[in-house]
């Protein structure tokens, strides 16, 4: 994989354009097609005590949505491919706005969430492929880094509205109102999908899409799937339950809640400041994701070790650093195969979506079963793999084209 290439000749891209309307959209659905999870996350203390279950079967429900997101990551990323960025996008955002206002509005049992759920992981993993999709045909390789950056802000984005949703929603009106308002952001963010610029139709029926070829060895991008794992599942653990655990140690649900709004904040800074840096230097390189994997490990380290304290600034270095580098591996796996992105990243993030599955629930299960300590070390764990592997990637692929990605050329 060479990292070279030329823009679709049939997609007008001219140095510095950037389609706005796009990249807002991308940017916006992408946020809001993640809310039912974090917010079911960040309201987990109302919800379980209005629906009657334990933590293990929150991680469980976490687990449904991410494991339908992970089957339907590669897939999805292929039918982007083939219908269009603008056509996925809006299906996203109403898939999104279903999911929410039906478990505001009918959701009595746990079930019932898990069912939706299903609905909601299809809408997550459409989101994300669609939306790298746009950003590629609609913005100059050179601003690649930045408003990667920025697409990747709608994860924090969406968990630190679900962290503001606390005292706001869950602790006067009643937390189905946050998802109403949630549902209508949703139907809102798909009305403004702008209308996508097709490529003719060639010979056969068939458009240039139908031929996009994934460059980029199946190998390499399967070991930063398992990377991508265990990180998004270490992080996705902490968004999960830290309201949930810094509760039971003694802070005020509110105050747990603008804990969790915080550390969000943190992540989205992160990933704005990595995204500009990348556009500065026109490369992404595998040591500098290894280097805030190993961060956000610190941080789990500092929350397993227990107290009031220990938990918001280890929360805080674990949002900067177990978030801050998923933008730069879009950034890398994009750059890498300009003719497929949506297809590459749609497998590169099979891994995020299996790790955001798994990781909340084995959570969830250490924490009901063994203790919130357990939980924690094990997911300081996780992240200290993923950073390994990065590592052996960077050191064994040097000859592949992924050990420093250049967007210029892309």
């Amino acid at each position: 994989m060479s990292g070279q290439a030329v823009p679709e000749p049939d997609v007008p891209r001219p140095a510095g354009e950037i389609r706005w309307s796009v990249a807002a959209a991308a940017v916006a659905i992408a946020g809001v097609a993640v809310l039912p999870r974090f917010m079911t996350g960040a309201l987990a203390v109302q919800i379980t005590e209005d629906l009657g279950f334990d933590l293990a079967e929150l991680g469980g429900l976490f687990g449904i949505y991410f494991g339908v997101s992970a089957m339907g990551s590669a897939p999805l990323g292929r039918v982007a491919e083939w219908r269009g960025w603008s056509e996925v996008l809006r299906a996203a955002a109403l898939g999104s706005a279903f999911t929410l206002i039906a478990i505001a509005l009918v959701a009595r049992e746990a079930w019932v969430i898990g069912l939706l759920f299903v609905v909601g992981g299809l809408t997550a993993t459409a989101s994300k492929s669609s939306a790298n999709l746009a950003l590629a045909r609609s913005v100059p390789p050179e601003k690649y880094g930045f408003l990667f950056g920025v697409q990747h802000v709608a994860v924090p984005g969406a968990t630190m509205l679900g962290g503001l949703a606390v005292p706001v929603f869950g602790l006067t009106v009643g937390w189905r109102w946050a998802f109403v308002t949630a549902a209508a952001l949703a139907v809102a963010a798909a009305v403004a999908v702008p209308s996508e610029r097709r490529a003719a139709p060639v010979p056969g029926g068939r458009t240039p899409h139908h031929s996009a070829r994934v460059r980029t060895p199946l190998r390499t991008l399967a070991l930063l799937a398992v990377a991508a794992a265990l990180g998004i599942g270490a992080v996705d653990s902490l968004a999960s339950f830290v309201v949930v655990y810094a509760v039971d140690i003694g802070f005020a649900e509110g105050t747990a809640g603008l804990l969790l709004a915080l550390g969000s904040s943190a992540g989205i800074v992160t990933r704005l400041i990595a995204g500009w840096l990348i556009d500065r230097r026109q490369q992404a390189g595998l040591p500098g994701i290894a280097a805030l994997l190993a961060a956000g490990t610190l941080g789990l380290i500092v929350v397993a070790i227990g107290g009031r304290g220990w938990v918001v600034a280890g929360s805080l270095i674990g949002f900067i650093g177990g978030w801050g580098w998923s933008g730069l591996l879009t950034f890398a796996v994009v750059s890498a195969n300009p003719e497929a992105p949506a297809a590459a990243t749609g497998i590169a993030h099979t891994g995020t979506y299996v790790g955001a599955a798994a990781g909340p629930a084995l959570f969830g299960l250490l924490a009901e079963h063994v203790s919130y300590e357990a939980a924690w070390w094990s997911t300081a764990g996780a992240l200290a793999l993923a950073t390994v592997i990065m590592v052996w990637v960077w050191i064994t692929d040097r000859d592949g084209g992924m050990a420093v990605v250049s967007g210029a050329t892309a």
